[in-house]
């Protein structure tokens, strides 16, 4: 039988190269996006089988002819080999075993703070509404859509938390349904909103957006980014509105240490989803009304690692080694959305260690070392309290409460819905208190501690006034000293023994007082009694 030859093109070797480029700058960048960054461990793998690629399309020294003659040789595999060791060898460079413990163990920015730092409650500063809730609220402004638009879009699953003009409030775009209504529409018509304070839901249409999530080719978000800087390593983007209203993506950037060893947020890219234009910003320069800087995925790495080698690698006591708790809630300082979350030990115990609020915008965190209990504890006591409704009580936030850190929760029924509230003492979780309203809860809560508070007169007024008649009455186990002035306006006062000057026990008719009282009429101290 005659054998075929096959007659190779010339330059078939430079052509199957050619080829072998332009196929993986479409697998990888175009589709993958995958950053032309030597700290990328995507681009790494993408290196190592493209020098793989250019090896076997010009070596030639390799066939199964060869093999099959036993002309094959192992010194044929030098250059591959190198290539795979060089891979190894680039994967564990700043590994804490070879030479990166001191980026491990310092890149969390943790400052320990006293509890007393921390804004007395006000309910502004705090979610009552989850994301769960938030979903719920907005599904049923979404369907005030028009009939053609409602089957055409979705509601985008982000939900992001933000501050916006000191309200704390939850966002999501509304995306298109599938590729084709993404052709069909081409934009999409808004976001929905809801208020984390009131629970009031708004849909709110805005100029034709294009560049999202669920776009497609050149109007896909990722890709837009990726085009503006195809060495970024970019974290997930965020929805998030400015001042006024205007929807933006916030792309984080990350700053990472030999093949993502360690990484840090350098700063963002802020995209227009209507006309895909792009504004990068260092961290310390982002616009005041971007709230989220930092993923809370990579706070939480960043505290975990800085806990794990700050005592050194060899740690085998496990010494000063604490974790975030799995859950976190958000709450808003100084108009800065902050998350709380609590600080446990690695043996995972019943108990918290102290508990954190970290900074959305630079990543700070301030740390208080307090004994407590958890989350989940304080979670079963409020739905105890109530557990004839059978409602389910949302991850917590920390409060201060007259200077005492208290878990502060919505309960909700089967719906997802808030039809209470909740305050849990961190240091007794057996003492709770609910209420319909968060005023009442707070109320409830306040009166577990009564006899503990000292008097505070926030506004006192000196008075002088003859008494013309005096009572005593028990008001919740503790003894008042009840008078009437003799003047034609008859005013009543009132002096709470419990606040300790036994003169009050002698006070009779026509006892002349001067004291300092507010304008309820308690008398916080006397001056004089004759």
């Amino acid at each position: 039988m005659n054998k075929v030859n096959i007659k190779r093109p010339a330059g078939w070797k430079l052509i199957l190269f050619i080829g072998m480029c332009v196929m993986m700058l479409v697998l990888f960048q175009y589709l993958l996006l995958i950053p032309f960054n030597l700290h990328s461990f995507a681009f790494l793998v993408e290196l190592t089988l493209f020098l793989l690629g250019l090896f076997f399309c010009f070596s030639g020294t390799i066939s199964m002819a060869a093999v099959n003659k036993g002309k094959f040789s192992v010194k044929q595999l030098i250059a591959p080999l190198v290539v795979l060791l060089l891979f190894l060898v680039g994967s564990l460079i700043g590994s804490p075993l070879l030479g990166g413990l001191g980026n491990y163990k310092n890149q969390s920015d943790i400052t320990e703070v006293e509890f007393d730092s921390i804004p007395q409650f006000d309910k502004t500063q705090v979610q009552l509404v989850d994301k769960n809730t938030a979903m719920q609220l907005g599904d049923r402004v979404f369907g005030t859509l028009g009939s053609d638009e409602v089957s055409q879009y979705e509601m985008g699953e982000d939900w992001v938390q933000i501050s916006i003009n000191g309200n704390m409030s939850r966002v999501t775009p509304i995306e298109f349904a599938s590729m084709f209504n993404y052709f069909v529409r081409k934009t999409t018509p808004g976001y929905v909103i809801v208020d984390c304070n009131s629970g009031d839901a708004k849909l709110v249409r805005s100029e034709g957006l294009k560049y999202m999530k669920s776009s497609y080719f050149s109007h896909d978000l990722c890709r837009r980014l990726f085009f503006f800087d195809p060495t970024a390593m970019y974290g997930e983007p965020k929805f998030e509105l400015d001042d006024s209203g205007k929807p933006y993506w916030v792309a984080p950037i990350y700053n990472v240490t030999w093949v993502e060893k360690t990484r840090d947020v350098k700063g963002v890219t802020i995209l227009d989803p209507v006309d895909g234009s792009c504004t990068y910003y260092d961290k310390k320069d982002v616009p005041a009304w971007v709230d989220n800087v930092y993923p809370v995925e990579v706070i939480y790495r960043q505290f975990a690692q800085t806990k794990r080698y700050e005592n050194g690698l060899f740690n085998f006591s496990k010494k000063g080694i604490v974790e975030f708790t799995d859950d976190y809630a958000y709450v808003q300082f100084d108009g800065n959305v902050h998350i709380y979350t609590g600080v446990t030990s690695v043996g995972k115990d019943e108990s918290n260690v102290g508990f954190a609020y970290v900074d959305l915008r630079d990543g700070s965190i301030s740390y208080i070392r307090r004994a407590g209990a958890e989350e989940y504890s304080a979670r079963s006591s409020a739905e105890g309290a109530i557990q004839q409704y059978h409602y389910s009580a949302i991850f917590p936030s920390m409060v201060n409460v007259a200077g005492k850190p208290t878990y502060f929760m919505g309960l909700v029924d089967g719906a997802n819905l808030i039809k209470s509230y909740a305050f849990v003492s961190y240091e007794n979780y057996q003492n709770v208190a609910t209420g319909i309203t968060v005023e009442e809860a707070y109320a409830n809560y306040l009166r577990l501690y009564e006899g503990e508070q000292e008097p505070v007169a926030a506004e006192t007024t000196e008075v002088s006034f003859l008494v013309s008649q005096v009572e005593k009455i028990v008001r919740d186990g503790n003894t008042l000293v009840v008078m009437c002035d003799d003047s034609a306006a008859s005013k009543i006062y009132y002096y709470d023994m419990s606040d300790g000057d036994l003169r009050a026990s002698f006070i009779k008719e026509g006892t002349s007082i001067k004291a300092l009282c507010d304008e309820e009429g308690r008398i916080y101290e006397f001056i004089s009694i004759q």
